[in-house]
């Protein structure tokens, strides 16, 4: 394994870490809060948190991306990133403080009005983190990311479930949404010190990524997003309420393992020059993302009644097949994920723009159609079908930008699926015994020891594919040089 294979592992595995005992956090804050607020709480928050994310999104300005690229920032490009993201912060809370109103007519509850304002709080608190924490992230050095994932989530819980407790309100999850990236604007000036300077000097070195970048964001921020403004229009809040924390759920496999991912992949690919080379290395992360993810949303998927009655508790069931179908959902586009990274490195935005287009113009009219006269279940195809149609794109604009062939590329996916087979029947003999099973300890138990079993399963039979194809360079090499490092020579020559 070459050496930036290893430092991109090391760092994968300490964002992924990072990530991941964030998750947890998330984890006991869901857990809690979810027996303290009704699903007409989440609901509320939820119609607000998505314009907010719309918003974010359409305004996103990808400067660490254009930071990463440049072997030594200096101070004058620090200091237009910096400037750059403010102005964005600041644009993001004025926007949304002009939106409130309107939005608390639109969906007929005044409480938005206050709701929306004190959430633009949040955006102006991330504009204003170090931009010098690019930094560390150039060096492979993701061990100050993890602390400042950690310290935001543990933010987060103590406030959010502290004012939750206190009022027994929304309000406990909106000052939570607020402390968390307040805590990690201050920790990311102890971990990289920057006297924040106004300038827009270096101006030349984000232009070209902010151009088509944008139009990406616009799209992507609708494609996701679209469903969450409709259904509250077609549904009540505690159905919304129900779909909202369904795929808050889905979403923690994503946020976990695959989006800490990206970021030490993003520089793994900017350090590749051989065309050869970097097709190898997509692959290798392709099949990466979906060997440690799939596993997780599959075993998911199929435990989504008790997990949902452990998590939330019983008043959450309609959730359970909303999540299994989200699971489904997240599964497909994983292969869909390292495109954009690809597309940053190479300076091609313009391939991620169109891709992001091709999958608006599918998704848009479905998503409407599906909802008008489906609610939740058309929302739920209306995914399936926008995913599938991105992934298709992603199979071609990637075969253009790097020469990887189809088969190549649904290989990478494909087999780490293939190993999911004895772990999914598995799953099913196990499904009716955790079903009957009342919400109690031995259920919770009874899950951690059927997840863990099941994931025994599935390194099993991987593991063993790997061996009969050859023992190919990919993540089961990491995989059996950390199990079995004296060995090394033989197991991976």
């Amino acid at each position: 394994m070459s050496s930036v294979s290893r430092k991109t592992a090391t760092a994968s595995i300490w964002t992924v870490s990072g990530k991941f005992l964030a998750r947890l956090l998330d984890f006991v804050s869901l857990l809690i809060l979810a027996r303290l607020l009704s699903p007409a709480d989440f609901g509320l928050v939820a119609i607000a948190t998505s314009v907010l994310v719309i918003v974010e999104t359409i305004l996103d300005l990808p400067l660490t991306q254009a930071l990463m690229r440049q072997p030594s920032p200096s101070k004058e490009m620090f200091a237009t990133a910096f400037t750059l993201s403010l102005l964005r912060g600041a644009a993001i809370s004025l926007l949304m403080i002009v939106l409130s109103w309107p939005m608390a007519l639109i969906y007929g509850d005044s409480r938005l009005f206050a709701l929306v304002a004190v959430l633009s709080i949040a955006p102006a608190m991330r504009s204003m983190i170090s931009p010098r924490m690019v930094l560390f992230m150039q060096q492979f050095d993701f061990k100050r990311e993890f602390a400042l994932d950690l310290i935001t989530k543990a933010s987060t819980l103590l406030s959010g479930v502290g004012v939750a407790v206190a009022t027994g309100s929304y309000w406990g999850l909106a000052v939570g949404a607020v402390s968390g990236p307040t805590a990690a604007m201050i920790t990311s000036y102890v971990f990289a010190p920057m006297r924040p300077a106004f300038s827009l000097s270096e101006w030349k070195h984000f232009q070209d990524m902010i151009s088509w970048n944008t139009v990406s964001q616009v799209l992507n921020s609708i494609n996701w997003q679209l469903d969450r403004l409709l259904l509250p229009r077609f549904t009540g809040l505690s159905t919304f309420g129900g779909f909202s924390v369904a795929d808050n759920i889905a979403g923690i496999p994503y946020q976990t393992f695959v989006g800490p991912l990206l970021r030490p992949l993003m520089a793994g690919f900017s350090t590749v020059e051989d065309r050869r080379n970097l097709v190898a290395a997509y692959l290798k992360a392709t099949s990466a993302i979906t060997f440690v993810a799939a596993p997780v949303l599959i075993a998911l998927a199929m435990l989504a009644e008790p997990t949902v009655r452990v998590l939330v508790g019983e008043k959450w069931l309609s959730a359970a097949p909303i999540l299994q179908w989200l699971c489904v959902v997240s599964l497909l586009g994983l292969p869909t994920n390292i495109m954009p990274a690809l597309a940053m490195v190479l300076d091609n935005t313009r391939s991620l723009a169109l891709r992001m287009f091709a999958e608006f113009a599918v998704r848009v009219p479905v998503t409407i159609l599906g909802i008008a006269y489906f609610q939740v279940p058309g929302a739920l195809g209306a995914r399936i079908i926008a995913v599938l149609v991105a992934y298709a794109a992603s199979l071609v604009i990637t075969r253009r930008l790097i020469g990887a062939s189809f088969v190549a590329q649904l290989n990478a996916f494909c087999r780490p699926l293939a190993a999911s087979v004895p772990m999914i029947a598995f799953l099913l003999w196990v499904q009716p015994m955790l079903a009957a099973m009342p919400a109690s300890f031995n259920l919770i138990a009874s899950l951690a020891v059927c997840g863990a079993a099941a994931a025994a399963i599935f390194w099993a039979l991987a593991l063993l594919l790997w061996q009969i194809v050859g023992r190919p360079d990919g993540i089961e090499t990491i995989v059996v040089q950390r199990l079995t490092p004296r060995r090394n020579g033989v197991l991976t020559s």
